[in-house]
């Protein structure tokens, strides 16, 4: 959000859009998750009002997305034509894999609009999810100001059977964390430019010890400037190995390096409460 370079890795899982046109002249928007249906909502044209829905929170939310859509597409849904909209989710909503992001990406992928430019009217953000959303192939990421840049580049650790990513079950807001950020973080242009070189070097090391010096180097600048505890020091204090928080800090996935056999690192998870773990190869795409 301040400049720094990142790297980020789309997933193997995403997000759906299926668009049928209907002669109802409403939107009838059926979200499905991984284990069936997760809401529906029926929608008018003239202004996205929700007329039904069986979870008004999200069907809100929906409302000011289409909504958002039209104020950079004015042409968007007004031809009188209703539409049949079936979203499926490959992954559970509560994960922050990027719920958000691939819905903003396929509706202005629909309306033919900018994607970040309708993030900025939603849910806000750097937009990194956004460029992840769209890209096949690890990316470099940066943005300052309305500038973005993205690039592919090649991200494959000879050590990623030593990575791991573990669901701490304590699911954050990203609105809320984005708002946190602008209100309480306390750093300096040379904060930003640590980050940038550290994200350098992880593309580029090929240690394992290196790349946990890294990350455990990141995790440091990040605990001052935002002022929250790292993961590690709240939930793995005694883990021999390398915790590095993912999205919003306090929640949602963290990265672990094991050092351990596969099935004792999973009965050392589990002993901790920590059931939900991914092996690298089985999440990244």
């Amino acid at each position: 959000m301040e400049g720094a370079l990142s790297l980020a890795i789309p997933l193997n899982v995403g997000q759906s859009l299926t668009i049928i046109p209907n002669s109802d002249k409403v939107v009838h928007w059926q979200a499905n998750k991984p284990d069936g249906h997760w809401f529906f909502v029926e929608l008018d044209l003239f202004n996205f009002n929700v007329t039904k829905t069986d979870n008004y929170e999200l069907a809100q939310r929906l409302s000011e997305i289409l909504s958002a859509t039209r104020i950079l597409s004015k042409d968007f849904l007004t031809s009188g034509i209703g539409y049949n909209v079936v979203t499926d989710l490959e992954f559970d909503p509560d994960f922050g894999f990027g719920t958000s992001s691939t819905l903003i990406a396929n509706i202005a992928s629909w309306a033919n609009v900018d994607a970040y430019k309708l993030l900025d009217l939603t849910f806000g953000g750097s937009g990194y999810d956004i460029a992840c959303a769209s890209s096949k192939n690890p990316i470099v990421f940066q943005r300052i100001g309305d500038s973005i840049n993205v690039s592919d580049v090649s991200f494959d650790p000879v050590f990623k059977k030593n990575l791991y990513f573990v669901y701490l079950g304590k699911k954050q807001n990203s609105t809320n964390s984005i708002s946190h950020f602008k209100k309480h973080s306390n750093f300096t242009s040379v904060d930003v430019d640590a980050i940038s070189a550290i994200t350098k070097e992880l593309l580029i090391t090929s240690e394992l010890a290196e790349f946990e010096a890294l990350l455990a180097e990141h995790e440091s600048i990040m605990e001052s400037i935002l002022n929250i505890p790292t993961a590690k020091s709240l939930y793995f204090k005694d883990y021999p190995g390398i915790i590095k928080s993912l999205g919003a800090w306090g929640g949602d996935f963290v990265m672990l390096t094991n050092h351990y056999t596969e099935k004792e690192f999973r009965n050392l998870l589990q002993e901790g409460g920590f059931d939900t773990v991914f092996s690298y190869d089985s999440l990244v795409m």
